[in-house]
């Protein structure tokens, strides 16, 4: 069932996903993209932990969609498809790592709260 919060967070875990998406683009290094990854899959975890795996597929669906509508990398041999599904598969990486951090805050605060 759909409901304001689950497209909420769809929707928020695209837009990261493309952003970390575009960053990638654009920076000379890939820390920055990783983190931000880690950090938009904790976030939204923690925010509701039973949608981690749509927060990690969207964010991987974000980065695949900054890739196939982004610019093309001067150089570069690849397709946009070949890169951006490398990117995406690369990008659940730490997104699925953030969720799981982002699941035991919650499972830890929740149970604080029970107390």
């Amino acid at each position: 069932m759909l409901t304001a919060k689950s497209l909420l967070l769809t929707v928020l875990s695209l837009l990261s996903g493309a952003c970390a998406g575009l960053w990638d683009l654009t920076a000379a290094e890939l820390e920055g993209t990783l983190l931000m990854l880690a950090v938009s899959g904790f976030i939204l975890t923690a925010a509701a932990p039973r949608w981690a795996l749509s927060a990690v597929l969207g964010l991987a669906i974000g980065v695949l969609a900054a890739n196939l509508l982004g610019p093309d990398l001067p150089g570069s041999q690849m397709t946009g498809l070949d890169r951006g599904l490398i990117s995406a598969a690369v990008a659940a990486l730490p997104a699925a790592a953030g969720a799981a951090l982002g699941m035991l805050v919650a499972r830890a605060a929740a149970r604080l709260r029970c107390r």
